[in-house]
C-alpha cells in the first residue's frame, strides 16, 4: 500500500522553502553585514528550481508526477535541520548561510535520489532527475563560493 506521493514530498519542500525565503527576507532586511545581505539575494531564488522543471512539464504531466504514490516514505524533514533559523540575524555570516543552504540543497538531492529508487514511469523519473542536475549545480556553486571564503 502507497504511503506518499511525489507531490507530498515536493509539498514538503516548497513549504520548507517559503519559511526560508521569508528568513532570507528578514536578514536582508535587518543585517548591517552587506555580503550576507547580498548572497540572501542569490538563496532567495533557490525556490525557482521547481518552478523551471515544472516549466518543462504540461500540467497534465505534473499532475500525473505528483500523483505518483511511492512504495514507501521517506524521511524528509528540512526543519528539523536547519539550524540558523535560531541564530540571530547579527550572529550569522555569509558562510555559516552558504553552508546551511548546501545542507539542505544535499537534503534535496537526498530525496530525489531516495525517490528515483522507487517505481517511477518515465515522466516522473525524468522530472526528479531534472530536480536533481539542478540542486546538483546549485551545491557546487555553493561549495565554490564558500571554499573562496569571499563572505
Amino acid at each position: 500500500m502507497s504511503i506518499v506521493s511525489i507531490g507530498d514530498l515536493v509539498g514538503r519542500a516548497r513549504e520548507f522553502e517559503k519559511k526560508l525565503e521569508s528568513y532570507y527576507s528578514d536578514i536582508r532586511d535587518k543585517s548591517l553585514n552587506k555580503g550576507v545581505r547580498l548572497l540572501t539575494y542569490y538563496l532567495s531564488r533557490h525556490r525557482r528550481h521547481l518552478e523551471e522543471v515544472i516549466k518543462g512539464f504540461n500540467n497534465e504531466a505534473i499532475n500525473r508526477v505528483f500523483n505518483v504514490r511511492l512504495k514507501y516514505d521517506i524521511d524528509f524533514n528540512p526543519d528539523a535541520n536547519f539550524s540558523l533559523i535560531e541564530k540571530s540575524i547579527e550572529e550569522i555570516t555569509g558562510n555559516e548561510l552558504l553552508k546551511a543552504a548546501c545542507a539542505y540543497d544535499e537534503e534535496l538531492v537526498k530525496l530525489y535520489k531516495n525517490i528515483l529508487k522507487q517505481p517511477l514511469g518515465e515522466e516522473a523519473k525524468l522530472f526528479m532527475e531534472g530536480l536533481l542536475r539542478l540542486e546538483e549545480k546549485d551545491i557546487v556553486m555553493m561549495k565554490k563560493m564558500i571554499a573562496m571564503d569571499y563572505f
